[in-house]
């Protein structure tokens, strides 16, 4: 076993041969009209077997990847034209922000805006969408207010407020100073009565009547209803506050 010559040993051929591979040219140009461009792939792989791609070709040799293509001048060439989005509303948590979309007609070069009727047949670019700058934190939530409970004369509405986490979870650490109040007064209008159409005044000078305190006698009770009414719903109010 000693003097078994060996079956297998080393060889070497040198490096081996690398060139550029590219596609075909795509069909599409890159611009609808006036000038634009057709691209194809190009790799550098081994010439002999089928290799993943190189990077020992020659630069200089390197194939165009890109060609100019010419589709004539653009005239009357409608299109959407979005300008840049806005600011996020919220400072913290979701937002919203928006932009400009206008349909334009593009003539040579130059763009016009025109109607946007005209552009009803392509996809319309949104003009808002979502945004997010940074969480919230914990902070104060409250419903609407309730009714009032009275409607005239003084009343009070409520609401429910709550802390919650950004997972809508209760929390505890909102700052109490900053904390919406729950309850509040409403509609404290003195509440006016009911219009008795029997009960007018039937003289011009009932204001003369009422200065006079001359509501106490019944006939000026009955021609001057409604001054001595008002005297008399007015003195009462005032007896019981």
């Amino acid at each position: 076993m000693a003097l078994r010559p060996q079956d297998l040993q080393n060889c070497d051929k040198g490096v081996c041969a690398s060139s550029w591979f590219y596609s075909l040219w795509s069909d599409r140009c890159s611009a609808d009209c006036a000038e634009g461009s057709r691209s194809r792939s190009v790799v550098c792989m081994m010439s002999q077997t089928n290799s993943l791609p190189l990077d020992n070709c020659d630069d200089e040799d390197k194939p165009d990847e890109l060609m100019p293509c010419d589709l004539g001048p653009c005239t009357q060439r409608l299109e959407w034209y979005t300008g840049s989005w806005g600011q996020c509303s919220s400072e913290c948590g979701n937002g919203t922000q928006s932009r400009g979309v206008v349909c334009v007609v593009q003539n040579s070069g130059q763009l016009e805006v025109t109607s946007e009727a005209h552009c009803t047949h392509l996809p319309r670019p949104p003009n808002a969408q979502t945004c997010f700058l940074k969480s919230c934190g914990s902070q104060w939530y409250m419903t609407e207010w309730s009714s009032c409970s009275r409607s005239c004369d003084g009343g009070f509405r409520v609401r429910e407020v709550r802390c919650l986490q950004d997972d809508l979870t209760n929390s505890h650490d909102c700052d109490p100073a900053l904390e919406p109040a729950n309850k509040e007064n409403c509609n404290t209008h003195t509440c006016m009565p009911p219009i008795d159409e029997s009960c007018r005044d039937m003289y011009s000078n009932c204001v003369v009547v009422v200065q006079a305190r001359l509501c106490v006698y019944s006939y000026y009770r009955t021609t001057c209803c409604a001054s001595c009414s008002r005297v008399t719903q007015r003195d009462t109010l005032h007896r019981i506050r």
